[in-house]
């Protein structure tokens, strides 16, 4: 017996020694014996098969040193075995044993590694491993379940191993690894994770090939995987299985979405992996099916003509893939988009897109499943954006993709103008950030408006608009606003994608035999157009009236992308026109100077086509008008809507200006050359033109104002009047606020001014009055309840009537705040339209709240009226501007020696009249003339009586504007009339001396002229000189605010009935030609002088310092007139009076006038 084999039965019965020492040792020693003999070389003569069965029972040691020590000896045993294949029968059993039972037997991690890297080392080694397969699937089945992450990852290896050894029985039983190693796909560790992901891959290939059908729904999950990594991993292991699984061809409707996800991954890595793996799909279809595709192959016609720009065109054989799943993909993807999951949403939201650009005109069969999921998809999205807040950023949605043949501007914002070309159009960063709900249902959004556009591009526009014109038709706001706001979106993505062609050829009820051809500019084609046809859609009162957040953002959505159709058609129409003198200022253009002759014969047809730029006006204003309450416009979502409806209109405008350009319309021909447009605005399209500019904007309403206003009468006049909440009213609302002064304005003349003879005619101002006449009720008497709904003939109610007629004065107060539009009201006729139809009906008092309030607001638009007939701009300016010489001279004296008086003027306006009286002339702020005077009598009696009652109100703040109304109403009746008309001049100059003024008003009688200067009894005349009282009553209210303005209000009285009351009986002309005694009243009214001042006398004694002030400025002023009864009574009053000092100063100011 040699040495070797002493030293080895020794070491063999020690290695079953009880002693723990003893058996480590024994291992120690043949660990070293085969450690030298690696080193040497020298194994051939060792052996393996004796030792084997030894050191395999050792790895059942008890002892945990002892296992480990076992371990590194088998696994030096097999590294130093040329054939190991005498060691597995003995060392595989004891594997399964320690590492396959349901109970973990070895319960330190560390040596379940070492022990399951045995495995790994057998699998290196040149054995044949069929018989023991399945201890590796046994063994492989726990260890895949091991807590101990590195036990996975090595499991992973070593089943990729033994996968690729192409065994028959791993073919066979390799389904019983399946579902353990799926189960680490979820791993919380990605090293893990992309293991697995690999392990699948390589398992998948040499198993059977029903096994696939198992390991899709996990990856698939694993492509929303967080790391990228992972995500790559799952890219690489489909797109490897679609070029070399032996069933591929079973389950490539399975796996294109996985491989065609990686397209519109967020990491630039994974796209470019899996774009080169589809190419490479499609190029060994291609080349698998050469005889199927030959025809496709040597017949192809090139990319569509409406193609994205930045997108290159798939191969044939992923083109065909797609193709021949799509029936199924599609439905599938627009069920997920309704998954509760919102990664699973916006991953089959980004998948439609890449499927349409490889479907291009075969989409057209897949169209009505393409709207029915986008639509259901869009509406899903919009409701998940419900709050205020964030729903501003439903404005602006429609990705700006830009196709081939289409002009576009040198800063063009699209989506897929930067980079190298790619199979699918990129998002710009903005609109894919976020991780919020919010952020993830707006990406969802974009994805399927990109989606909309593809498919508008590809598929014909008359096939398409029945589809969604029904589906339109379905939606109604009340039942379900989201889906209509996400079919209008739907819309928005369709016009956006389809060329102008498409859009402008013709299409009349589906039927065939009525199809036009396209002629240029002609209304009866425009008029059959599909695109005229949507806008039409889009005008109708359902539509108008929306007021939801997201049917409003689709809506404007909408306008925009027909907007950016009508500036195309501008752009094409100046490429292809020989002359380019009427281009106005820069070209900001990067134009292509070659278009279609269909794209030239749409354009023309778009250019004729007035009535479309119409309703887009409409539109316009609409959205801006109409509101679920008023409080909904001072929201950030109202805010920016406001503003972006400002910036289309501006657009509309550029575009309804250089149309007028092209047609020699004389208007835009002489336009000024001085006009500007306003400052740059970012679009989310850029602009084609030069933004329109305020002249321009005013034209526009010019020329489709008229139109509107006859469709908002049209409306009104059917149901007898508008209700608060009518969707005209809010129109009507809109438009006057916005108009300006392009309600003077009429399409062939311009602007109509104060000069032009007739001004009233051909404007919309007329127009505007009578709307609001007969729409607010303005002109009719309040309805008794008997007539008011329920039963009544009135649909109205009270509550609703007098909330109409409030809006309708209110809009009458707000014309006035535009500068043409005030002078132009203050017009005779248009005033006295004003004051008899619409504000003084609603000034007669009526018991109840409501009629309160609406007196409050019927008066408060006197004030602003009568301030527009008088030219007065600053109200608390316009009872100093109206004093005499005289007037400023006495209250310089009171101001130097009553010193209430001063700190009442202020010591500014003192100062002021101090000038004035050195100066000795009257120097006001603004040279003012009045209208007032231009009025009949009739109407100045009856706004003197209403005003009259209007001081005995309950409310203060009425009482308060009638004392306003009246000061402003006298003061006005002196001042210079307003010429108005240059072929009719006034007969008089002086009012006080006109009939007016003098003689009594008959309806149908010449009127005449009294003999004397006093007015006739009953004249305008006389009952202001009878109005006094209800003036002297004031005196006695309970607010001194009022007190104070009735003392202004008293002053402008006497300075009106000034020379009524010195004028003696002497006929006109001596009056007129002598200096009457100012200093003397006409004994007739001395009387009435008497009343007057002891109706003064007891406030020149108010507790109040102020009202002393402003009741000594009245009295000084009737001392002025009549200096011996002012002097008595004060004498009288001195004695009973707590200011003795007031009256001595105000004797003595009387003193001085004598």
């Amino acid at each position: 017996m040699n040495t070797v084999g002493v030293v080895t039965d020794r070491i063999l019965i020690l290695l079953t020694d009880d002693n723990r020492f003893v058996r480590r040792k024994a291992l120690n020693d043949i660990k070293a014996y085969l450690t030298e003999c690696l080193k040497t070389g020298d194994c051939v003569d060792f052996p393996f098969s004796s030792y084997a069965p030894g050191l395999s029972t050792s790895l059942n040691d008890s002892i945990e040193v002892n296992r480990e020590l076992a371990i590194a000896v088998n696994h030096l045993l097999i590294s130093s075995s040329s054939d190991c294949s005498g060691i597995l029968p003995s060392l595989l059993p004891i594997l399964v044993k320690r590492l396959g039972q349901k109970e973990t037997v070895e319960p330190s991690e560390e040596l379940r590694l070492e022990t399951l890297r045995l495995l790994k080392l057998i699998l290196e080694k040149s054995v044949d491993v069929s018989p023991y397969v399945d201890d590796y699937l046994l063994i492989l089945q726990h260890s895949f379940l091991d807590p101990y992450h590195e036990v996975k990852k090595l499991s992973c290896i070593i089943i990729q191993e033994l996968a690729k050894k192409k065994l028959h029985r791993f073919y066979q039983a390799s389904e019983s690894i399946v579902a353990p190693m799926l189960s680490n796909l979820v791993h919380q560790h990605s090293k893990v994770r992309l293991a697995t992901v690999q392990a699948v891959g390589t398992v998948m290939i040499y198993s059977h090939g029903k096994l696939v059908e198992q390991t899709i729904i996990p990856l698939t999950q694993r492509l929303f995987d967080t790391a990228s990594s992972i995500r790559y991993g799952v890219i690489e292991v489909v797109g490897s299985w679609l070029l070399d699984l032996p069933d591929r061809y079973s389950y490539h409707t399975k796996l294109l979405p996985l491989l065609l996800s990686g397209l519109v991954d967020d990491s630039p890595d994974v796209r470019d992996l899996a774009e080169d793996l589809w190419h490479d799909v499609g190029l060994k279809f291609e080349k698998e099916n050469e005889e199927q595709l030959k025809d496709k192959l040597d017949f192809d016609k090139g990319p569509p003509s409406h193609y994205p720009l930045g997108c290159k065109r798939p191969v044939l054989g992923c083109r065909e893939l797609v193709y021949r799943s799509a029936s199924r993909l599609l439905p599938a993807l627009s069920r997920d988009l309704g998954d509760w999951q919102a990664s699973t949403r916006s991953k089959a939201a980004s998948l439609i897109p890449v499927l349409i650009l490889h479907l291009e005109q075969a989409t057209t069969q897949h169209t009505q499943h393409l709207l029915t999921g986008l639509g259901t998809g869009l509406t899903d999205a919009i409701s998940r954006i419900a709050s205020s807040t964030s729903s501003v950023a439903l404005l602006r949605l429609v990705p700006p993709l830009a196709f081939r043949g289409q002009p576009l501007p040198k800063t063009d914002l699209s989506v897929n103008q930067s980079g190298p070309d790619t199979l699918v159009p990129r998002l710009p960063q903005s609109l894919t950030t976020g991780s919020t709900e919010t952020a993830e249902s707006l990406k969802v959004i974009h994805q399927l408006l990109l989606a909309a556009q593809l498919t508008g591009s590809l598929v014909e526009a008359k096939l398409w608009w029945p589809l969604l014109k029904s589906c339109l038709g379905r939606c109604t706001e009340s039942v379900a606003p989201a889906s209509l706001a996400g079919h209008l979106f739907l819309l928005a993505g369709f016009v956006c994608g389809s060329s102008i062609g498409e859009l402008l050829s013709c299409w009349v009820n589906d039927s065939p035999s009525n199809q036009l051809q396209i002629t240029n500019g002609g209304s009866r084609a425009s008029s059959c157009t599909i695109l005229h046809h949507i806008i039409s859609q889009l005008a109708g009162d359902d539509l108008l009236s929306v007021i939801s957040f997201g049917a409003k953002a689709a809506l404007l959505e909408c306008v925009l992308v027909i907007v950016r159709r009508l500036e195309e058609a501008v752009f094409i129409l100046r490429s292809s026109s020989s002359s380019l003198s009427m281009e106005i200022g820069n070209d900001p253009t990067n134009l292509h100077t070659e278009f279609s002759s269909e794209a030239i014969a749409a354009a023309e047809t778009l250019f004729g086509d007035s009535e479309l730029r119409s309703w887009l006006f409409q539109i316009l204003l609409a959205l801006g008008a109409v509101w679920a309450d008023g409080a909904t416009t001072s929201t950030d979502f109202g805010t920016a809507l406001l503003q972006l409806t400002d910036e289309v209109m501006c657009r509309l405008a550029a575009c309804e200006r250089d149309f007028g350009i092209r047609s020699g319309d004389p208007v835009y021909l002489t336009r000024p050359a001085d006009v500007k447009p306003e400052a740059t605005k970012s679009f989310s399209q850029t602009n084609l033109l030069e933004l329109g500019s305020s002249w321009d904007v005013d034209q526009l309403y010019t020329r489709y104002m008229l139109q509107l206003f006859q469709r908002l009468e049209a409306g009104q006049t059917e149901f007898g009047s508008w209700h608060p909440r009518s969707v005209g009213l809010a129109i009507f609302s809109r438009c006057l606020q916005t108009a300006g002064s392009a309600l003077l304005m009429n399409p062939s003349n311009g602007l109509k001014t104060d000069q032009d003879n007739n001004p009233t005619t051909e404007t919309c101002l007329p127009i505007v009055l009578r709307l609001l006449e007969r729409g607010c009720r303005l002109d009719r008497v309040a309805g008794a309840d008997t007539e008011k709904s329920p039963g009544g003939s009135d649909p109205l109610t009270m509550a609703s009537e007098a909330e109409l007629r409030l809006r309708g004065l209110i809009l009458l107060t707000r014309l006035t705040d535009d500068g043409p539009v005030r002078t132009m009201l203050a017009s005779p006729t248009h005033l006295s339209r004003c004051l008899t139809h619409l504000v003084l009906p609603a000034c007669v008092w009526r018991a109840g709240r409501t009629a309160e309030a609406m007196r409050k607001a019927a008066v408060t638009c006197l004030v602003a009226l009568m301030a527009a007939a008088t030219s007065t701009y600053d109200l608390t300016e316009a009872n100093m501007d109206n004093r005499t010489l005289d007037e400023i001279r006495l209250d310089v004296w009171l101001c130097n020696h009553v010193e209430p008086v001063l700190q009442f003027l202020g010591s500014k306006t003192c100062e002021c009249d101090k000038i004035r009286v050195e100066e000795n002339k009257i120097t006001p702020n603004i040279i003012r003339s009045s209208s007032l005077p231009h009025l009949p009598s009739s109407i100045l009696s009856l706004l003197l009586a209403r005003l009259g009652g209007l001081l005995e109100d309950e409310l203060e703040v009425t009482r308060r504007m009638a004392c306003l109304n009246l000061t402003i109403l006298f003061n006005g009746l002196l001042l210079q009339p307003c010429v108005w008309d240059q072929a009719e001049q006034l007969p008089w100059t002086d009012f006080l001396s006109s009939p007016t003024w003098l003689a009594v008003f008959a309806e149908g009688q010449p009127v005449s002229m009294p003999n004397n200067f006093c007015p006739l009894p009953n004249s305008l005349g006389d009952q202001v000189y009878r109005f006094y009282p209800s003036l002297i009553k004031r005196l006695n209210d309970a607010k001194d605010q009022i007190r104070l303005l009735v003392t202004e209000t008293l002053n402008a009285w006497l300075r009106l009935v000034n020379r009524m009351l010195t004028c003696s009986s002497q006929s006109q002309v001596d009056c007129d030609t002598a200096t009457p005694n100012r200093h003397t009243v006409n004994s007739v009214h001395s009387a009435v002088v008497d009343d007057f001042i002891q109706g003064l006398l007891p406030h020149l004694d108010d507790a109040d310092e102020r009202i002393r002030a402003a009741v000594a400025r009245v009295m000084i002023r009737i001392g002025h007139i009549a200096p011996a009864q002012a002097r008595t009574a004060l004498v009288s009053a001195r004695e009973r009076h707590r200011a003795v000092e007031l009256c001595n100063q105000l004797m003595q100011s009387i003193q001085l006038c004598d």
